[in-house]
């Protein structure tokens, strides 16, 4: 998918049906009112993990800065992922998650 300048990907209480990873350009993550800017999200980088598994909602609002390429991937097939996880490590994620 492209995304072009000011673009938004993502806002603030949108579900989150996929999650993705940056392959050019950077991703500006900022706070749910828009206000801060929370995280730079480049080349080889995910975003939307930690709000799916969180919540499965978006935390904060998802804006391209210049031209952006992103692939999606299911959550469904993450969630799906985790089912088959050992319980000892999924105990471990929900920690990590919680905090």
């Amino acid at each position: 998918m492209e995304l072009l300048h000011s673009e938004v990907l993502f806002i603030k209480g949108m579900p989150v049906t996929s999650i993705f990873l940056v392959s050019k350009g950077t991703l500006l993550v900022f706070s749910n009112d828009g206000s801060k800017l929370r995280r730079w999200v480049g080349p080889q980088q995910i975003v939307g993990i930690h709000d799916a598994l969180i919540n499965g909602k978006w935390q904060g609002i998802g804006v391209a800065h210049g031209k952006v390429e992103v692939v999606a991937f299911s959550f469904q097939t993450l969630q799906d992922a985790l089912k088959k996880i050992p319980q000892a490590h999924r105990v471990l994620l929900d920690e990590l998650f919680a905090s």
